[in-house]
């Protein structure tokens, strides 16, 4: 599949592909704009950020947490964390905001989508699977670059590229999960009557795929895991533009405007009784 590609993962393992929902409040793209004191903050301060978030995705209630919320590689963290998870939340969940930072942010952003049943456009999926495929372009690179001496200066602006982009990605990420929660403190808190959930954008746009993953599998750190989730409807919704006007230029009635006769016709020159005047009695 190309990095670029817009498109859900087809294997969808969670069942979520048939979820008719609605659409976050901003996408990844324009978070920056639409919520840019978040994004700068994100940007500098992502673990910190990453907690906040999950504590307020949470609605506050650290007894529902779980490691990654139970979306990245369950069957390791299961043994591990799943016996101490109600009683030491905060602790590993700071743990997982330093240690995995990105499927920490990626965990987050699965579970308030699942919840309130939101679907992202397909921009989503490409700036998340470019971030990707940079990780990984400069992890192979750094590998190469063990055996190949000439290849460590190429290695080194790849990672410093790498690097870039996923603070970029990480940071529009948080940034559209902050201000869904800002303007929705709760799932129940929406307008549009999507199974009581939902925000009051189109509801009919483009469905693509939230932050998923394929359980039993992780990627580097800087990764953020791939969207498997809805069928596409269409984006964006067709509302006809320009309106259609009724004839134009409007049809005047007689262009120009017909006068009563002009000029008047009446005769040229006047007629006169006989010419040149006959006198009385002849000539």
């Amino acid at each position: 599949m190309c990095f670029l590609d817009g498109s859900p993962v087809d294997d969808d393992k969670h069942g979520r592909n048939n979820i008719q929902g609605r659409q976050w409040e901003t996408d990844m793209m324009h978070a920056p704009c639409n919520n840019c004191p978040a994004c700068c903050i994100a940007a500098l301060c992502p673990c910190c950020c990453t907690v906040y978030l999950r504590y307020e995705t949470l609605q506050k209630d650290m007894t529902k947490y779980q490691c990654c919320q139970g979306y990245i590689c369950r069957q390791c963290t299961e043994p591990v964390c799943g016996p101490c998870e109600k009683d030491m939340g905060w602790p590993l969940l700071c743990c997982e905001a330093w240690c995995c930072e990105g499927c920490a942010i990626s965990a987050t952003r699965i579970y308030l989508q699942e919840e309130r049943q939101i679907v992202t456009d397909p921009c989503d999926n490409r700036i998340i699977r470019f971030n990707n495929f940079i990780q990984i372009l400069s992890c192979i690179c750094n590998i190469l670059a063990t055996c190949i001496e000439e290849l460590q200066p190429i290695a080194q602006i790849l990672d410093i590229i790498a690097d870039i982009v996923y603070m970029i990605t990480s940071a529009c990420m948080q940034a559209q999960v902050h201000l869904e929660l800002d303007r929705h403190k709760t799932k129940d808190d929406y307008t549009d009557g999507v199974n009581g959930a939902g925000a009051g954008l189109t509801a009919g746009a483009q469905n693509a795929g939230s932050l998923q993953v394929v359980p039993g599998k992780t990627g580097p750190s800087g990764t953020f895991q791939q969207p498997q989730h809805q069928q596409q409807q269409g984006y964006p919704p067709q509302q006809g533009y320009p309106p259609q006007q009724q004839g134009y230029p409007p049809q005047q009635q007689g262009y120009p405007p017909q006068q009563q006769g002009y000029p008047p016709q009446q005769g040229y020159p006047p007629q006169q009784q006989g010419y040149p005047p006959q006198q009385a009695g002849g000539y």
